[in-house]
């Protein structure tokens, strides 16, 4: 059976090598990640072409999980119940360039990363770069300038907002393109 984790990663950076094994994420529904990927795509066309919107919970996997670890992760989502996900608004990253949607709860969200990252998968794992802080990314990687017109084009009263049940964490990782995709849920409590 083929492995479903990249095995030719030349074309990468440092950086995103230590993704090989993937990330736990917050996918939205189809509905909301249409809305925020039609404005990846305009302001971020390179990050939108990786990955589709999502909110980022765990530092990468440093390993392979196997069905231990999956086991784990899954008894430790099941403690979970569903719960509302509120986005927006625009909250610029300034003085770094980007913006991203913020995004409530964070306690709730927080409380689950750290489970997650309690795991013994994650025994190993790299530091998280920054602080963790649950947000949806519209724009990285881009200029101030672009941030700036970024803001005053869509912050404020022209910002997406909404809400979703959050009822299961995603499983992504990425292919020799460095474009991420969904292998595996874990479901809260059903």
């Amino acid at each position: 059976m083929p492995s479903q984790y990249p095995e030719r990663m030349s074309s990468w950076l440092d950086w995103q090598k230590s993704y090989r094994f993937g990330v736990l994420l917050v996918l939205p529904p189809e509905q909301v990640r249409d809305e925020i990927n039609a404005l990846r795509s305009i302001y971020d066309p390179a990050s939108h072409s990786r990955a589709e919107a999502h909110i980022s919970l765990t530092v990468p996997f440093p390993r392979e999980a196997d069905e231990h670890a999956w086991s784990a992760l899954q008894r430790i989502a099941s403690g979970f119940t569903p719960f509302t996900i509120r986005y927006g608004p625009l909250v610029p990253f300034l003085p770094k360039p980007g913006a991203a949607l913020d995004i409530q709860p964070q306690a709730e969200l927080d409380r689950l990363r750290c489970a997650l990252e309690d795991c013994d998968i994650f025994k190993g794992a790299g530091p998280r770069t920054y602080p963790f802080w649950a947000h949806m990314t519209i724009a990285e990687f881009i200029s101030v300038a672009d941030t700036t017109k970024l803001v005053r084009e869509i912050g404020g009263g022209h910002s997406p907002r909404g809400c979703f049940i959050c009822d299961h964490i995603s499983h992504l990782v990425p292919d020799e393109r460095f474009c991420f995709r969904e292998v595996r849920r874990l479901v809260l409590r059903t």
